[in-house]
């Protein structure tokens, strides 16, 4: 492929011709209806190469291959997760236990509720715009109430989480950030103090490093994860599974019919349609699978292409929930997302709870749905109807 002259200037001179490819990830995938099959093509070339807009902006290195995403995530001393602009956040922290399965299903009533009041919402209508009415606010609630915030903070958090994940100005997305971290900075001064919930009283007083509690900073940085961990992979998969089963229905009728496979079709759903596309950074020089890769150089953890690899699942574009899969998009290894037993939880909440209230669900004659791909990939306009129980 022709490198610009422009492009060039984004080459390493160590990375051969032959690897290199001159395009942008994000306006790739984006050029056909379904930005998974879109991204799919990329499995015609190298198993490795290196994009001249890869991940964030940035040109980098794309592992196309769900062993070699796979191997990546377990090898951290070479594909480092830390970024200084998230340093805050202390991903190494070993608060697991507060998201164990025993601790997330002490929230099964409050998911349920949520749930069950946004669908009261719409649920006569016979029709939702779901994104807005449903799966953005979803998540953004439940983290309101882990926190004890009241829910009449839902505008501001959700304004402040579409500027920070979406903002095309650098600038309205450094603003803010530095909004939120000014509240919750305020928000954990009283916490620790008065705590709200019971989830915020076990953070306050929990003893973690060799017996000790959480330093302010750390409390900061685990409420600040806590509020941007979960809200835009949660709303952009549940988006995606609608997506998926307003076509199908088939998988609809199956899932009402015996819910014991919910939990497995949101596996599925999560291998199917990973909503994440994290990168990482090499952190010394290393030769991966006879690629020369440097120290600083960005790498692009490409689960849309890991997790629809012929490779390693057959018929990959093909939603099957008997195939019970083994997939990534939580990652893997040691920076495996906490959150991810409540995410899950409130997966299967929200499709048991569809499918029991509304049948045949279905985009209406003519409508197309919106989406963006980045550093989530998520819909952001589903027009969905249904017929009534």
């Amino acid at each position: 492929m022709a490198v610009s002259h422009a492009s060039a200037r984004r080459v390493p001179a160590h990375v051969p011709d032959a690897l290199v490819r001159d395009i942008d990830i994000n306006a790739f995938t984006s050029e056909l209806d379904d930005p998974f099959l879109a991204g799919a093509r990329l499995h015609d070339g190298p198993d490795i190469f290196w994009a001249t807009m890869a991940a964030n902006g940035h040109p980098g290195w794309v592992l196309t291959r769900y062993a070699l995403v796979q191997e990546a995530y377990t090898d951290p001393g070479h594909f480092s997760s830390e970024r200084s602009d998230l340093a805050i956040l202390g991903v190494n922290w070993k608060l697991n236990p507060l998201f164990s399965p025993r601790a997330v299903r002490a929230l099964d009533e409050p998911v349920k509720a949520v749930c069950s009041t946004l669908i009261d919402g719409f649920a006569d209508r016979g029709s939702c715009e779901f994104v807005g009415e449903f799966a953005e606010k979803f998540p953004s609630y439940i983290f309101l109430d882990l926190m004890g915030l009241p829910h009449e903070m839902l505008p501001q958090f959700l304004a402040w989480e579409r500027d920070q994940l979406r903002a095309p100005d650098p600038r309205d997305k450094l603003a803010a950030m530095r909004a939120v971290l000014d509240y919750l900075d305020r928000f954990v001064d009283e916490q620790r103090v008065n705590p709200r919930t019971e989830l915020m009283k076990t953070i306050v007083t929990t003893r973690q490093f060799e017996g000790r509690p959480l330093t302010r900073d750390e409390i900061m940085g685990m409420v600040f994860l806590l509020y941007i961990g979960g809200l835009d992979t949660v709303y952009s998969t549940l988006s995606w599974i609608f997506r998926h089963l307003a076509a199908d229905q088939a998988l609809q009728e199956r899932l009402r019919a015996d819910p014991e496979l919910v939990p497995w079709a949101v596996e599925e759903f999560l291998r199917a349609y990973p909503v994440a596309s994290p990168h990482r950074k090499i952190w010394e020089d290393v030769e991966f699978h006879g690629v020369q890769m440097r120290k600083g150089e960005h790498v692009l953890m490409a689960t849309f292409l890991a997790h629809r690899d012929p490779r390693a699942f057959d018929n990959p574009h093909q939603v099957d929930v008997d195939r019970h899969p083994r997939h990534m998009a939580f990652a893997s290894g040691p920076h495996t997302c906490l959150g991810l037993h409540l995410a899950k939880r409130e997966l299967r909440t929200v499709v048991e709870a569809f499918l029991a209230r509304c049948r045949n669900i279905r985009m209406p004659q003519g409508e197309r749905y919106e989406y963006h791909t980045g550093g989530t990939w998520g819909v952001d306009r589903l027009v969905l109807e249904w017929d009534s129980p």
